[in-house]
């Protein structure tokens, strides 16, 4: 699948609604509309999207030439290894060097980080664990990297569209089940509660696939779907909350909206937003990675630039201090996400080339049928 700058754009202002949620006191107005849970959301409809379209695409590969899928599997764990394994365990390591300094338990329930599973360690313990606690979405991930593959390449084609409206109908149904619940929190930690975003993605990705003509009309879809859903959201500030959806879905379908343009706009040969490929929100993307992974230990050291710094400041920004922090860790932020890109990931990801899918050829005319 071609890069889409745009998505990264997308990706970064998801990253930046989960900063603002750990950086920021519960009483500022932003705080208000929940987002670190709507970024998450993002992160997770277009994972589905990413994820599903290069599956589906190579699906169509290995079937018109005779390749084996399951090479396309192994290829696939092994690159996303490459991705997502080196600087995680790095962090987790670090974490586990320094033990009690990080203000977690994170010795005592080591296996859990260590294997992908620390959203199930959240649930259990119905408490969150300092700056580590972010880590769940991160499990989730990798729990739908481990399944969709599976799902995508071997299911009969027939029945792939069926396959991901399951996936939605059960995410959609866990999050009815569960709003309202004592333990609701946690319970969208597992993983059963988060098919429906990344089910939503895929479905985009087997539109792209499949019924790539038809991309304008899902995009009209979409925006209405989005209208209902943003209605829904502001409504659940007010006095009368209305609830037609699980608030996860709510946001994934506001995101594949968001989504679903971009693609069009690729596929129709139109310039995506400007807002989207501003230079400066696609760098943000591209090293996203590296700043949801090293955010939260830093607003757990917010005060190691008061201490050294924002003493010195001049009495009229005082008022603002706490905006003067969060630029400040925003910068510290970027820069270590950014040594982290070029020390680490860049190096290793040049490493994908050994493990190709398949040999390149034009892809297949896509049919729905069997």
């Amino acid at each position: 699948m071609k890069h889409l700058t745009a998505l990264d754009g997308i990706r970064a202002i998801a990253l930046f609604l989960v900063i603002v949620s750990h950086w920021l006191d519960k009483s500022y107005f932003a705080q208000a509309f929940a987002p670190g849970a709507i970024g998450v959301d993002v992160f997770f409809v277009l994972s589905g999207f990413l994820i599903t379209t290069i599956l589906l695409q190579n699906r169509l590969r290995a079937e018109a030439y005779g390749n084996s899928k399951q090479v396309v599997v192994k290829n696939f764990f092994v690159r996303r290894s490459l991705r997502i394994f080196p600087i995680y365990y790095l962090f987790i390591f670090a974490c586990l060097a320094v033990g009690p300094l990080t203000g977690t338990s994170i010795r005592q329930h080591a296996l859990y980080f260590l294997t992908y599973t620390s959203n199930f360690y959240f649930y259990q313990q119905h408490a969150w664990d300092g700056m580590v606690s972010h880590l769940w979405s991160l499990a989730v991930e990798e729990q739908f990297y481990l399944l969709w593959p599976w799902v995508m390449l071997f299911t009969p084609r027939r029945y792939l569209l069926a396959a991901i409206l399951l996936f939605i109908s059960v995410g959609m149904a866990s999050g009815y089940v569960i709003a309202g619940k004592e333990l609701g929190d946690f319970a969208l930690t597992l993983p059963v509660s988060c098919f429906d975003a990344f089910g939503l993605g895929a479905l985009l990705a087997f539109i792209l696939v499949f019924h790539k003509s038809r991309l304008a009309l899902a995009h009209r879809v979409l925006g209405l779907a989005a209208l209902v859903c943003g209605i829904q959201a502001l409504s659940m500030q007010t006095q009368w909350p209305l609830r037609l959806l699980p608030d996860r879905t709510v946001y994934a379908l506001i995101a594949l909206w968001l989504i679903a343009g971009v693609v069009l706009a690729q596929e129709t040969n139109k310039k995506p937003s400007a807002l989207l490929t501003n230079r400066g929100l696609v760098f943000i993307g591209k090293i996203s990675y590296g700043m949801y992974l090293y955010h939260l230990p830093l607003a757990w050291d917010a005060g190691l630039l008061d201490r050294y710094l924002n003493h010195r400041l001049p009495a009229a920004l005082l008022p603002y201090l706490a905006y003067v922090v969060f630029a400040e860790n925003l910068v510290v932020l970027v820069l270590l996400a950014w040594v982290s890109w070029v020390l680490v990931e860049r190096p290793i990801l040049r490493l994908k080339h050994y493990f190709e899918y398949q040999a390149p050829a034009p892809l297949p005319v896509a049919s729905p049928g069997p």
